[in-house]
């Protein structure tokens, strides 16, 4: 048991190191080439923090350990509203631009409702998995055609961006140092999933706990370490965009990119428990993140304390 453990936390190590290394290096890239910071965190570091998730599902999607893959996805979808924007908004109320929430929360919304239409069945297919694959490719478009009609707004500057230039190289001296950041990321990242995956079977059948559940709890807030250290540094920055956008980004990546790539993989099952204990939890948590981000166009210390102590009801009753 001591070797699985110590397995997991190599495992989670390699995964936050490259998910960090993903990010930074792709930031800078996205920095030398006049990307707007807005895109930068809705798909770059969208993308890069959600890498830990698609990885480790399609990993134990292709293994058959079904329950480890949607408790991943479902458990990281509560933990980055709950967990994480909580935390951020603790340490700073996180301002946010009215129109991101009507325009990108809605599509959250939507995502899942067609996730919870399809889990209805009990299963979600290769054909279900194309399907959720394709509306993420639309979502894409409509990301894109947003940014090029919405301009670079130039009092949004992305966390991550700014992270990347303190780091160093801020002109763009060095774009080869970028791109090799990003190819050693991803690599980190597939062996640090592998590990991540068999160490948390082994563990899970150790001590007789539902795959589900240690995907919900302990694999899903592993692999949610990029989405929280990115807000958390994008909130106390003061970049409330950023931080909201990354959340609702990775959520989006989360049931469209992971889950259908899981799914095409191979078919996922449902069970009805994980539909209720986690399905249903991530609907109404991103749900509630609508009204709480209207109220005085932020979300207050107040109300990240509650997301706090809705996630730890969460993971009790998962528990």
């Amino acid at each position: 048991m001591i070797f699985e453990l110590l397995l997991f936390a190599v495992g989670l190590t390699a995964l936050t190191l490259g998910a960090d290394w993903l990010v930074t290096g792709a930031a800078r890239v996205a920095s030398q080439r006049g990307v707007s910071p807005l895109m930068v965190g809705l798909t770059i570091v969208a993308f890069g923090t959600s890498a830990p998730e698609l990885v480790v599902s399609s990993a134990a999607a292709l293994r058959g350990e079904s329950g480890l893959a949607i408790g991943n996805i479902m458990g990281s979808t509560v933990a980055n509203v709950g967990l994480i924007i909580g935390l951020g908004a603790l340490i700073r109320p996180i301002s946010v631009h009215r129109r991101l929430i009507r325009r990108e929360a809605p599509l959250l919304i939507g995502f899942l409702l067609i996730v919870m239409l399809l889990a209805s069945s009990g299963t979600v297919d290769r054909f279900e998995g194309f399907l959720l694959l394709s509306v993420f490719g639309f979502y894409i478009y409509y990301l894109f055609r947003w940014g090029h009609a919405s301009g670079h707004s130039e009092d949004m500057i992305s966390a991550e961006i700014e992270i990347a230039r303190e780091k160093g190289d801020p002109e763009g001296r060095r774009p080869w140092l970028n791109w090799a950041r990003v190819a050693l990321g991803l690599v980190m990242l597939l062996l640090g999933a592998d590990w991540l995956v068999d160490s948390a079977v082994d563990i899970a059948r150790a001590f007789d706990v539902p795959e589900e559940v240690i995907g919900a709890t302990l694999v899903a807030i592993g692999t949610s370490v990029p989405e929280l250290a990115s807000t958390i540094a994008a909130a106390a920055r003061g970049l409330g965009d950023i931080a909201i956008g990354n959340v609702i980004g990775s959520n989006i990546f989360n049931l469209g990119l992971v889950l259908g790539t899981a799914a095409v993989v191979r078919p996922l099952e449902f069970s009805q428990l994980a539909v209720q204990t986690e399905l249903l939890p991530a609907f109404l948590f991103c749900l509630a993140l609508i009204p709480i981000a209207y109220t005085g166009a932020r979300v207050s210390r107040a109300e990240g304390g509650f997301l706090l102590v809705g996630y730890a009801v969460f993971i009790f009753m998962v528990i």
